[in-house]
């Protein structure tokens, strides 16, 4: 499996330093065993670790490659895998999802950022 062309147009790199309190966010679920077909949604970015201090990556964006190793077309149990074992400097592959004005957050996604601000990724 591959992805769009489309897609990776609107893709940025987004490079963390994995510290104590890890990389700061949580994937959404999915069922073990079935495969990814785009890569994997962010669900939380929570107000400690590198994600949150980095600040661009928000709920609802897609991570599509981990350390040059693509999240499309493998498990859910195998990206997270990948992302648990990084450490050091963690380089992400991230297409934005439809939410990076901080002005069309909903309620429960400004909850999820807290008061941090939501950087459009350009």
């Amino acid at each position: 499996m591959t992805i769009t062309n489309q897609l990776m147009e609107k893709a940025e790199t987004i490079i963390l330093q994995k510290k104590e309190h890890g990389l700061g966010f949580s994937l959404l679920g999915q069922q073990d065993g079935k495969r990814i077909v785009h890569g994997v949604t962010v669900k939380t970015v929570l107000t400690v670790g590198a994600a949150y201090e980095e600040g661009r990556l928000a709920p609802g964006d897609l991570i599509v490659m981990v350390n040059g190793r693509s999240m499309v077309g493998i498990t859910q149990s195998k990206a997270l895998s990948t992302i648990r074992k990084s450490s050091g400097e963690v380089v992400l592959t991230v297409v934005p999802g439809p939410k990076r004005d901080p002005h069309t957050l909903t309620v429960t996604e400004r909850r999820l950022i807290g008061n941090h601000p939501a950087t459009p990724m350009t």
